[in-house]
């Protein structure tokens, strides 16, 4: 691995420039005596319709429960075709080290820093961005899907602690991030009503541990772009205290694959259009900007396709839809699948989420 500063940006070179310990893709110890102490996993699936029609795709995002670090909870989603989506929570404790699992959901970590699968077979409940909006989802007449998903890097990890240089954010004091292609099958309903669709597309996965107290986290915009083509992944967050001040501002830029030759580029220009309304997710044209080593301005636009609300409550609980009657001002999560494009007209596929407090809202200014 080697390293060069170009302004207020670094380069860094290799296969694996942050130097992450393979062990690290691994569920992680649970330390004694830490308050708070958490660990997360999040992973998008999504893959293009052919010939311009209506893609598909998978949501999980799963963490330790509080109360006893050994249960796991898991929110997992379908996203299918005309704003369907299919939801569900479920619980469960991991066989072993190489991911979490509950009564429907295993994700295997097949090989560290390169390969993973995911796969469900459950049922949940059929609903839509609007019904999210509402209150929570996930307890109302189910319907079957399943899933089994491999995915395969085509980015090294993105460890955001040594990109920013810190020791913590407010929700892990670990947090790696990274693209993939993603491969396989989805299924929804049974029978002669069943649907079924091969997946081929794009994936990102995030890993976080450490102590989580979001007291002071006003929100946040976090972004992962796969660029299936030519293997740029694209990495972003902005995040701000509750008086509205900026705390973190960082990108990462990879190009090249996880090769020796490959290359990421680190910064703290990002910039993200806003929320308006956390029910629509308007606007839904965003924009997405920062500065590359070679001092040029980078701008990619963002088309929305597809979207689920969800509600963080303190002190971890994870909530399918929008909960603001257990907490008012409760951090409500919006997570777009989006289009984007880059300068040079290639087209890739990811997540923007824009995290915010309602009483924070409208706030569709670029940030």
């Amino acid at each position: 691995m080697s390293a060069v500063t170009t302004g207020a940006v670094r380069v860094l070179v290799g296969a694996n420039p942050f130097g992450v310990d393979p062990d690290d893709d691994m569920l992680h110890a649970i330390p004694a005596d830490v308050p708070g102490w958490s660990e997360t996993m999040f992973f998008h699936v999504w893959s293009p319709g052919a010939d311009g029609g209506e893609g598909v795709g998978a949501f999980i995002h799963c963490g330790r429960w509080p109360e006893d670090p050994e249960l796991w909870w898991a929110q997992v989603i379908a996203l299918l075709p005309d704003g369907r989506l299919l939801v569900d929570r479920s619980w469960g404790r991991a066989p072993d080290d190489r991911g979490p699992a509950t009564g429907n959901l295993r994700i295997t970590c097949v090989e560290p820093l390169t390969r993973w699968r995911l796969e469900f077979d459950g049922a949940g409940e059929m609903t839509d961005l609007a019904a999210m909006s509402q209150g929570p989802i996930g307890a109302g007449p189910a319907r079957p899907f399943t899933f089994a998903l491999d995915l395969e890097a085509v980015a090294p990890v993105w460890d955001m602690h040594a990109a920013l240089g810190i020791d913590g954010l407010q929700w892990a004091a670990f947090h790696h991030t990274q693209g993939f292609r993603a491969t396989g099958r989805l299924t929804a309903g049974a029978g002669v009503a069943g649907e079924a669709w091969d997946v081929d597309g794009t994936a990102i996965r995030d890993h976080s541990s450490g102590p989580r107290d979001v007291s002071r986290l006003g929100g946040l915009h976090f972004c992962v772009f796969v660029f299936p083509g030519s293997g740029r992944v694209v990495n972003g967050l902005v995040n701000w205290n509750t008086e509205g001040a900026v705390d973190h501002r960082t990108q990462a830029i990879f190009e090249g694959g996880p090769t020796e030759d490959g290359t990421v580029e680190i910064g703290a220009s990002i910039r993200f259009t806003g929320l308006a309304d956390v029910r629509t997710h308007q606007p839904r044209e965003l924009v997405v900007g920062f500065e590359r080593a070679d001092g040029s301005s980078y701008q990619l636009g963002a088309r929305w396709l597809h979207g689920y609300t969800l509600t963080f409550l303190a002190p971890n609980e994870n909530i399918n839809g929008l909960d603001l009657r257990t907490e008012p001002d409760a951090l409500a999560i919006t997570q777009s699948t989006v289009r984007v494009v880059a300068p040079d007209g290639e087209v890739g596929y990811g997540v923007i989420e824009r995290d915010y407090r309602p009483s924070q809202l409208p706030s569709p200014e670029e940030r």
